[in-house]
């Protein structure tokens, strides 16, 4: 029969085991959560910053935007909804913030 020291140890260890096991999924499942974000954004900002390439200025921008709302063009408004839902930082690159809150606000 085993000792109690030695169950207490082998106790400890299992759980070890299981408590580091656990750390490593959670940490792999946070990495594919940002990950598949991230692509998820992608082609949505890709097709936003294409439609809007020819646009220079948050008004610009805003304006052709709210056309795009008025008319249902569903793959950029689709993309802006994406964009705002997941990743708004992303349009920092071609907006400013008070811009980007104002897009946002658009899609309600």
């Amino acid at each position: 029969m085993l000792s109690q020291k030695k169950i207490l140890c082998y106790s400890l260890i299992s759980i070890s085991g299981w408590l580091f096991a656990a750390y490593l999924m959670f940490t792999h499942l946070n990495n594919d959560r940002s990950f598949i974000n991230d692509k998820i954004t992608e082609n949505a900002y890709n097709i936003v910053s294409q439609s809007l390439q020819d646009k220079k200025t948050d008004p610009e921008i805003i304006a052709q935007i709210q056309e795009w709302f008025a008319k249902g063009w569903t793959a950029q408004t689709g993309s802006v909804t994406t964009i705002c839902d997941n990743d708004r930082d992303k349009l920092k690159r071609i907006l400013s913030d008070s811009a980007i809150v104002t897009i946002c606000r658009l899609r309600i």
